[in-house]
């Protein structure tokens, strides 16, 4: 009964500490992959807009 209470809890490792340095590295690859593409994403939207922004003006200054 005893026995459980004086065990000092285990502490978990983080899910980098227990992958290899290869694996590592190919974590952060992949990544940097996904957050290029979410920037890419954001500039499209960000163009689209600002391309739609520019064509309300120009129909608002020919009318």
């Amino acid at each position: 009964m005893a026995d459980n209470e004086d065990d000092l809890p285990e502490r978990r490792a983080g899910f980098l500490a227990q992958l290899s340095a290869t694996e590592t590295i190919i974590v952060a690859i992949i990544v940097m992959i996904a957050l290029a593409g979410l920037m890419l994403i954001g500039k499209g939207f960000y163009t689209k807009a600002t391309a739609e922004l520019f064509a309300a003006e120009k129909q608002v200054a020919s009318q």
